[in-house]
């Protein structure tokens, strides 16, 4: 089985770069910035830069325009702003090739719930996200034909080493989980 990162808003790390290394697999990344290494800086930086640079369509045309090219079997494993990139674009792509998504603390996903899986989608959220109520996203998307949703007690960004959020030993936990029979 062969893996795409989406990175979050932080695009191309060093620690974006060890999360994948993590992954015991062949592993695509893609990110928002054309490929070039982001310095360490704040997530308003990020997030600014993201909208600036990117923005949250033009993300998930690039995810399906990855999506659309596989030739083997492969789960996207994808993180925030990658997450909801990636939900939108599995709807769209058709790629027999892709097997499952695995979309870690999707925030902008509220904004997509009109959006239905035509792939398994498992969910991790966090335990609170400050503009929406988790719970109720959850509650929406887990009556999703082919969705499955999980809340972890780890904030957002828990898996990313440049967020203030990051939890070494959910990141552990999870990467565990990946590299396991269960993730595919």
């Amino acid at each position: 089985m062969n893996y795409i990162i989406v990175s979050d808003i932080f695009g191309l790390t060093p620690a974006l770069t060890k999360l994948s290394d993590a992954i015991m697999a062949k592993t695509v990344i893609i990110e928002p910035y054309d490929g070039k290494s982001q310095p360490y800086d704040t997530e308003q930086y990020y997030y600014d830069k993201f909208i600036k640079n990117s923005n949250h369509d033009n993300y998930a045309a690039k995810v399906k325009n990855v999506f659309d090219e596989l030739d083997s079997p492969t789960v996207c494993i994808a993180f925030s702003a990658g997450a909801s990139a990636a939900w939108r674009a599995q709807l769209l792509t058709g790629n027999p090739h892709l097997k499952k998504l695995i979309g870690f603390y999707p925030s902008q996903i509220r904004n997509n719930l009109d959006v239905n899986a035509t792939i398994p989608c498992e969910f991790i959220f966090p335990q609170h996200e400050p503009h929406f109520n988790v719970d109720d996203i959850i509650n929406s998307l887990a009556l999703k034909v082919g969705v499955k949703c999980s809340k972890t007690t780890f904030l957002h960004g828990f898996m990313n080493q440049y967020s203030v959020n990051f939890n070494a030993t959910a990141f552990d936990e999870y990467i565990h989980y990946i590299n396991s029979a269960k993730a595919c």
